[in-house]
């Protein structure tokens, strides 16, 4: 539409409004009133918007006012594009509130039970609309997908958060041995210990080191935790996983504490302070708000699955 120098966007949407509220109304007074203006204030305006765009909108008679041919579908297009440009608006708002998006995040460690389930069903239930898309990996990979923001935020053990992310501690876990239940009081480290491609080596290995059960070594697979757990039902060697672990698999396996001084897993969120995702800074704000402890992992579970 062209327009004098002296217009503005909001003086072009008013006028347009007014003009759909003629059409609506057939007339320039009952318009007027539905608007709260003087008849002559709306008739100027509709006529400056006639002169901006070359064209006559209204056929004027003492009876009121009808649009003209080219009136019509120019107003019929109108009202397509302001309810487009009001839609847009609430979708923004809604936006800017983090009610609709997408919320990136990585974890290292199952998420199908325990604390990080319940904080992703928390989360689901305020954020209805918001897309949630999960990657799972090793900590230094998601880590620099973080730094990269390719993810929004991670959960990772607070050993793994790089000063430059922001930190939220979230809930401690104690560490768990997984055994056959053909030898479930098999000494640690009488079998190789295996670890899933995406476990922090090093980690798993001082944890083995620190009780005396090197001799077998530490082995890594690449495969999930779950294809972990099922080599060690299979006799092929044991496991350290976080107690949430033991929920999260159906392989048959006996799970008992890990041997001298207690070890815990403490699960963390990390993400970038100057990320300007709406939706991670809803999904942060419930992270401080929800009482996440050791408490909320449920029970050690049996050998071969009972509870």
């Amino acid at each position: 539409m062209k327009r004098s120098a002296e217009a503005t966007a909001a003086q072009d949407i008013v006028a347009l409004r007014s003009a759909l509220l003629v059409r609506e109304h057939l007339g320039f007074r009952r318009a007027s009133e539905v608007l709260g203006v003087n008849p002559s204030v709306l008739s100027r305006r509709v006529l400056a918007l006639e002169d901006a765009l070359g064209v006559s909108l209204f056929q004027r008679t003492p009876g009121g006012a009808r649009p003209t041919g080219a009136g019509e579908r120019f107003l019929t297009e109108v009202e397509r594009a302001l309810e487009l440009i009001t839609k847009a608006a609430v979708r923004a708002g809604a936006a800017g509130w983090g009610e609709v998006g997408r919320l990136r995040l990585g974890h290292v460690w199952p998420v199908t039970a325990g604390p990080a389930e319940g904080v992703l069903r928390a989360y689901r239930r305020s954020a209805s609309d918001v897309e949630m898309e999960l990657r799972v990996g090793s900590a230094a990979d998601l880590v620099a997908a973080v730094l990269d923001r390719e993810l929004d935020a991670v959960l990772i053990d607070v050993e793994d958060a790089p000063p430059g992310l922001d930190r939220l501690h979230l809930w401690s876990e104690p560490w768990l041995v997984a055994r056959s239940l053909d030898a479930p009081d098999e000494p640690l480290g009488q079998a190789p210990v295996l670890c899933a491609a995406g476990d922090d080596w090093s980690r798993i290995q001082r944890l083995v080191a620190e009780r005396g059960a090197a001799r077998a070594g530490v082995r890594v697979q690449m495969t999930s935790h779950d294809g972990v757990l099922s080599l060690v039902a299979a006799g092929a060697g044991h496991a350290i996983v976080p107690q949430s672990v033991v929920h999260a698999t159906r392989a048959s396996v006996a799970f008992s504490p890990l041997p001298g001084h207690p070890a815990s897993l403490s699960v963390t969120a990390a993400w970038r302070n100057d990320h300007d995702n709406p939706a991670l800074r809803r999904f942060v704000s419930l992270l401080r708000t929800l009482p996440l402890d050791a408490s909320v992992v449920k029970p050690l579970r049996a050998a071969g699955g009972q509870r």
